[in-house]
Parts: C-alpha cells; structure tokens; sequence
C-alpha cells in the first residue's frame, strides 16, 4: 500500500446506530480524529522526528505553540494566523463496520497539494488490512483567521505535507471509470 500514517482509534458504544454497526456519520468523525492527530505530529524531516509522531524536534514559527510534547507539529507550520477549513468531503462505505473493543486503524496520506489547499485520503481497516470498511478524501482549504479568505500554504508547510505523499483514494467508481466500464 502507499505511503500512509496510521493511528488506531477506539470506537465508542454510542457510535452504534440502531442496525446495530457504525453509523455513517461516524466514519466522518473517525476521518477528522485522523486528520488531527496527522497535524499534531512534528512535521516529517523536522529534528528528532522518528516517523512515529514522538520526535521532540523542529523550530515554532513566531506565535506557534507547538504539540503536547514541546515540539512543532504540522499545523504550527500553518501559522498561527491560518487555520485549515473542510472544503469537500467523500466517502465509500465498502463493508459494515461492528462494534468490538478493539481499536479500529485510520490510515491517512496526502493525496494532492494545490496552492492554497490539500487533499487527503484515507482507508478505515483492519490493523492488518484484512477488511477495509471505508476508503475516504478531503479537500482542506488554508484560510486566513482574519478574513476567513483562502491563503497560500506556506512553503515550509507544503514541505512537510509532501513528506505524507501516498496513492489516492481508491473508490470503487473512480476505478471502474479509468476502466472504461
């Protein structure tokens, strides 16, 4: 599989709908708990980063507060005056997800980087990959705090996110598209 950071998360009793699996609302927080914890990580090639999100590495831009571990993440490379905005979000459901006590794994990658957004994909699996319950993307847009008006990624910033490069979302409909189906 493409180049991919992955974070188990917990599912919570309340996520169970009255079918008896997760709600499809739930995968969406499931996609913004990933995406988060992607940009709470020090950037990837900052000091001390070691590809597992516990590096104490890498300089704050003025006005950036850093993660909970003292160090630049990702989004302080955004700067403190930006903020990063849901454009588009899309999803495929591809098999009914259960509950059970054990974490459910969320791979996230950046998938294409534009001038003043990102896009992200997503697979929502086993930790194995043996089921793949929901492939996913979003399109993050930077903007500015004061305005509310999309900026451009700060080259520092744009860096680091190629430094997540993975493959697309793989949606069923777009791969039966580029088949001539």
């Amino acid at each position: 599989m493409a180049h991919e950071t992955r974070f188990p998360i917990q599912l919570r009793f309340s996520d169970i709908d009255s079918y008896g699996h997760v709600n499809n609302v739930t995968f969406l927080s499931l996609l913004e708990t990933a995406r988060v914890q992607l940009h709470n990580l020090p950037p990837a090639g900052a000091a001390g980063y070691d590809g597992e999100g516990s590096g104490t590495g890498g300089s704050l831009p003025s006005g950036a507060e850093g993660n909970a571990a003292g160090s630049a993440s990702l989004r302080d490379l955004a700067g403190a005056g930006n903020y990063t905005l849901v454009g588009r979000q899309e999803i495929e459901y591809l098999t009914p997800l259960l509950y059970r006590p054990e974490p459910i794994h969320v791979g996230v990658r950046v998938t294409d980087i534009g001038r003043s957004s990102f896009e992200l994909g997503y697979t929502v699996a086993e930790q194995d990959e043996s089921t793949v319950y929901a492939v996913a993307a979003t399109t993050m847009i930077l903007a500015s705090r004061e305005t509310g008006r999309p900026v451009a990624l700060p080259e520092a910033y744009r860096q680091s996110l190629e430094q997540y490069r993975g493959a697309e979302a793989a949606f069923r409909r777009r791969l039966r598209q580029s088949a001539g189906a």
